[in-house]
């Protein structure tokens, strides 16, 4: 899922605080990563599987880039945040 070494649009945000509802974890995302750039989509789902988990979807490779490596660590509701780029630069068109 996720790949290090091959910047796209889309990073993946694991580590997030788990009890969190969905719709409050996207507008924080959004509040936190829209300084990088343009947000096209943010996937987060609170399946048993993917709970602490989320895709945000960036209009551009250099936002997502710029974002990557500052937001690495970032304490996000008193967790650091852990950022990698996603394997796939279709996560934004999933549907919940």
């Amino acid at each position: 899922m996720l790949d290090t070494g091959k910047p796209n649009n889309t990073l993946y945000i694991n580590n997030l605080y788990e009890k969190i509802k969905k719709d409050e974890l996207k507008k924080s995302l959004s509040a936190v990563f829209s300084q990088f750039g343009r947000i096209l989509d943010i996937v987060a789902m609170q399946t048993l599987k993917m709970r602490g988990q989320a895709f945000v979807v960036f209009d551009d490779i250099k936002s997502a880039a710029n974002a990557l490596s500052t937001m690495q660590s970032f304490p996000f509701y008193d967790k650091p945040l852990s950022c990698a780029s996603s394997d796939t630069d279709r996560i934004g068109s999933t549907k919940e």
